[in-house]
């Protein structure tokens, strides 16, 4: 199964366009200055700039902390002038002054501060008194802060006097180089060829900055003009893309509205079913009043019952004691009458 592209090296088989003519581009300006050198590419990746470095250096070595990275270079371009070796940037596994020119691009970005001067140190100790170092990273100020990108995989980024400021602690000798995409509109013959001039004003205002170090005077020569690229595949994928984006804006728009048109609608609904509940509640809280009236009303009808129960209870004790003097007078009346009789039958 085929791993997923992370976008955090560069694999020729799955980037092109702009990417893929970055990276090559600082790979061509770099042979200027390897001819007949012994050359360490740090950070090499799958090992394609190793290869274009090889074909005027006279021994090219490439390094990378992948281990199966490293093995898929070396069956992929090594050869009697390439070869490919596992190493940290922290511990360069070569001995002092072992190289000529040491290239590391786009690679001291992606670690901590600490690592940075660890990894600088490392590099001036394998490097010749003489060498020449070729490092480039991209500028802060333009790859991040203009348009407001995230790169994932860097921790330290650098302005372009950050990073001079930095290689000046280990260099003497510092040029630097501004890389830049840019937008050209042309009126031409088929198959004709323009030469373009094109005037760096500003290294502030370069998406990357290569800097190439020494601790002698640098003395080599760099031809620019050869190292300018157009690719237009990139900036028709640009404008498919943002057709199919506005296209997408559209559809979004039109079913955000259709979704904020029905939810006006629910809430509406909701609003007036509110009010309904707002009403039924004014009701019961008077139906509540009203029962509560109800209830002060029966407990004092209740009062009433029960102070009447007392008075009967008092009426019907009254005319139970009238009872039993009754029944005491009918039975002094019975005795006076069986007295009376027995006096008439004795006369």
């Amino acid at each position: 199964m085929k791993k997923e592209y992370s976008g955090e090296r560069f694999l020729p088989d799955e980037c092109k366009g702009e990417m893929a003519i970055e990276h090559y581009q600082r790979y061509q300006f770099a042979k200027y200055l390897v001819e007949n050198k012994t050359v360490l590419d740090v950070a090499c990746g799958e090992g394609y700039g190793s290869s274009l470095l090889a074909e005027n250096a006279s021994k090219v070595v490439g390094m990378d902390i992948d281990k199966l990275v490293i093995a898929k270079a070396n069956e992929k371009y090594g050869n009697s002038k390439l070869s490919f070796v596992e190493g940290n940037i922290t511990q360069i596994p070569f001995e002092d002054n072992a190289f000529d020119v040491i290239i590391s691009y786009e690679t001291i970005e992606h670690v901590s501060e600490k690592i940075q001067k660890i990894f600088l140190s490392e590099i001036v100790r394998v490097l010749k008194q003489d060498g020449l170092l070729v490092m480039s990273t991209p500028n802060k100020a333009i790859y991040t802060d203009l348009v407001g990108g995230e790169n994932k995989f860097h921790i330290k980024e650098f302005y372009v006097e950050e990073f001079e400021d930095f290689l000046c602690k280990e260099f003497r000798n510092i040029e630097v180089f501004g890389q830049f995409p840019d937008t050209g509109y042309f009126i031409m013959h088929e198959n004709e060829k323009v030469v373009c001039e094109k005037l760096c004003v500003d290294l502030g205002r370069s998406r990357y900055v290569i800097a190439v170090c020494s601790n002698k005077l640098l003395h080599y020569e760099v031809d620019t003009k050869q190292l300018l690229q157009f690719d237009d595949s990139m900036y028709y994928f640009l404008n498919l893309r943002v057709h199919e984006l506005e296209r997408l804006i559209q559809k979004e728009k039109v079913e955000t509205d259709l979704f904020e048109n029905k939810q006006k609608q629910t809430i509406d609904e909701q609003k007036t079913y509110i009010m309904h509940l707002e009403n039924d509640i004014i009701e019961q809280k008077g139906y509540i009043d009203h029962l509560e009236n109800d209830i002060i009303e029966q407990k004092g009808y209740i009062d009433h019952l029960e102070n009447d129960i007392i008075e009967q209870k008092e009426y019907i004790a009254h005319l139970e004691s009238d009872v039993s003097e009754q029944k005491g007078y009918i039975t002094h009346l019975e005795k006076d009458i069986t007295e009376l009789k027995m006096f008439v039958e004795n006369s």
